[in-house]
C-alpha cells in the first residue's frame, strides 16, 4: 500500500478542505511539501519487497476535486514519480481511481506501457479503455447502484452489454466499482 503524496497531506495533515485552500493560498509550500513526502512514501513501500511483494496498491480520491491544470500542477507529478519509481524497483502498480478520473485520463499514458492496472470507480471504463489502450489494463465497470438495486437480468444484461464494447484486445477486468 502506498499513498499520493498529496491525498497524505489533505488525509492526514491538512485536511481536504484546508489543503484546496492552501493550494491556492501557497501553492509553492504545496509544491514542497508533496516532493518531501515522496521518499518517506516510497521507503514504504519498498519496505514490502522483503516480505516478497510485487503488487503496491494506491487508492487516490483528491484526483477527482482538482481541474486539469491543478491535477498537473499539484497532484500529478509526484504521483508519476512514484509510480515509476516502483516499477523500476519490480512492482506493479494497482491505482484505485475513486470517484470520476475522466478529465485526467491522458496523463496515465506519461507511465512506462505495462506500468499496471488502472481500477476506475466511476469513470467510464470504455472511454478508458479507448484511451488507454494496448498501454495499461482498465479495471472496474459495474456500478454499485446496480449491484444494489438491481435485479439479476439487470445486471447480466448491463454486464454483457459492458464487455461487447471493452472487451475486444484484452486489456480488460470486470469488478464493482468499489470492491
Amino acid at each position: 500500500g502506498a499513498y499520493a503524496p498529496l491525498d497524505l497531506i489533505g488525509d492526514f495533515l491538512r485536511g481536504v478542505e484546508n489543503l484546496l485552500l492552501d493550494i491556492r493560498r501557497y501553492p509553492d509550500k504545496v509544491k514542497a511539501a508533496t516532493e518531501a513526502l515522496v521518499e518517506p512514501i516510497m521507503n514504504y513501500a519498498l519496505a514490502h519487497k522483503n516480505i516478497g511483494a510485487t503488487l503496491a496498491f494506491i487508492p487516490l480520491h483528491l484526483n477527482e476535486y482538482l481541474s486539469p491544470k491543478l491535477y498537473k500542477e499539484f497532484y500529478w507529478p509526484t504521483l508519476n514519480e512514484f509510480i515509476v519509481r516502483l516499477v523500476k524497483d519490480g512492482f506493479k502498480v494497482m491505482v484505485f481511481f475513486e470517484g470520476r478520473h475522466d478529465a485526467h485520463l491522458e496523463t496515465i499514458l506519461e507511465l512506462p506501457k505495462g506500468w499496471g492496472v488502472a481500477y476506475f470507480e466511476k469513470t467510464d471504463v470504455v472511454k478508458a479503455k479507448e484511451v488507454l489502450k494496448g498501454h495499461t489494463c482498465v479495471m472496474g465497470g459495474i456500478p454499485m447502484g446496480l449491484i444494489v438495486g438491481g435485479t439479476p437480468a439487470q445486471i447480466d444484461e448491463y454486464v454483457k452489454n459492458l464487455l461487447e464494447k471493452v472487451k475486444p484486445g484484452g486489456g480488460f477486468i470486470l469488478a464493482p466499482g468499489v470492491g
